[in-house]
């Protein structure tokens, strides 16, 4: 079980109702032996207890004449009532706490409803977790869909923006803007629920790009028949990493760690050219992105078909995507004019 960012209210509450329930219990113990004479019922040592603890005021149910029965009744009553606000006082900072969470919720709810071009990501698992995290490393604007609440709570405590919800909701998800969005990543631990949420996903929105976790390869065909545009089994991923490390150590050190320039983190992005971009109906050569940008054109994208290391009187047309190595801040820079705006 996952530890939660904050405990629920019958966690908190826990202890200071035990604390009640032995000081109700040991002051009921003692009033039936302390009366034992009187001939009191178990009825009416509780309602010596509660009257104590309670600090009511009515008179005893017996007199409370002798030194061991009045110091008996000053110790049920000053641990009555410290446990009493002690559970009053969890209870209030519970109440407290909901309040500041609800807004917190609404004030994002009101964040995402402003989000556009997001990925939506469905799950914040182990895997979810660590897509959020590369999400936040590219400076991709994102949004989590998650209906755990121990998760939520994780996702706000980290300063993430998150909606609660079940992901495979019409609704959840159009509040998720995924009409806006594009992307969705769908990363919760069970292949059932994954693949009724590519399916939901892909009635809301036919174009939309979904890259979605699989946990058996079975179940690979029957996402992608469900309109997921990739599916990644994180185990085989991580496996092929694994060995990979063994066989070429060097070039997963380089394209881990080393790739940095002037201690600046290279990336590898796709960029598309757009039909008002400056850059439709010109060659490589008269671009010249190294120069200008100092950005490697590694490959070119035309009609699904790659074209890697293209030459120089490679003429771009509108709706290329080029494959391109460079800082973040370069690749900034080339995208704006792939767009149609100045890139220098």
């Amino acid at each position: 079980m996952e530890a939660s960012g904050r405990e629920t209210l019958r966690e908190r509450l826990r202890l200071p109702a035990f604390l009640v329930a032995m000081v109700a219990t040991f002051g009921t113990l003692g009033y039936l032996w302390l009366w034992r004479d009187e001939g009191a019922t178990l009825l009416d040592a509780l309602y010596m207890v509660f009257l104590t603890m309670t600090t009511i005021g009515y008179h005893e149910v017996y007199p409370v004449d002798t030194p061991l029965e009045r110091i008996f009744t000053m110790f049920v009553g000053t641990a009555g009532i410290m446990s009493l606000f002690y559970a009053f006082g969890v209870f209030m900072d519970y109440l407290v706490e909901e309040g500041a969470e609800t807004r917190r919720l609404r004030r994002m709810e009101r964040q995402v409803a402003r989000l556009k071009d997001h990925v939506i990501l469905v799950g914040f698992g182990r895997v979810g977790r660590q897509a959020a995290a590369a999400l936040r490393e590219n400076r991709t604007p994102f949004v989590v869909v998650e209906k755990n609440p121990h998760r939520v709570r994780r996702a706000l405590a980290e300063g993430v923006l998150v909606l609660e919800g079940d992901g495979g909701d019409d609704l959840v998800l159009k509040k998720a803007g995924i009409e806006r969005a594009r992307g969705l990543i769908v990363a919760t631990g069970s292949d059932a629920d994954n693949l009724f949420i590519v399916l939901t996903a892909r009635g809301l929105a036919p174009k939309l790009f979904i890259a979605a976790r699989a946990e058996e390869a079975s179940v690979v065909p029957k996402m992608l028949r469900a309109g997921a545009n990739k599916v990644i089994d994180p185990y085989a991923v991580g496996g092929q990493r694994l060995a990979n490390l063994v066989i070429h150590p060097v070039v997963v050190d380089f394209l881990e760690t080393t790739l940095r320039k002037g201690g600046a983190p290279l990336s590898i992005e796709d960029i598309l050219v757009e039909p008002e971009s400056d850059m439709a109906e010109k060659s490589l050569a008269e671009l010249d992105v190294r120069n200008r940008f100092d950005v490697t054109v590694l490959a070119v994208i035309r009609a699904g078909e790659p074209v890697v290391n293209p030459p120089g009187d490679f003429v771009l047309r509108p709706g290329d995507q080029l494959i391109v190595l460079g800082t973040r801040e370069a690749l900034a820079r080339l995208e704006e004019m792939a767009k149609g705006r100045r890139g220098e």
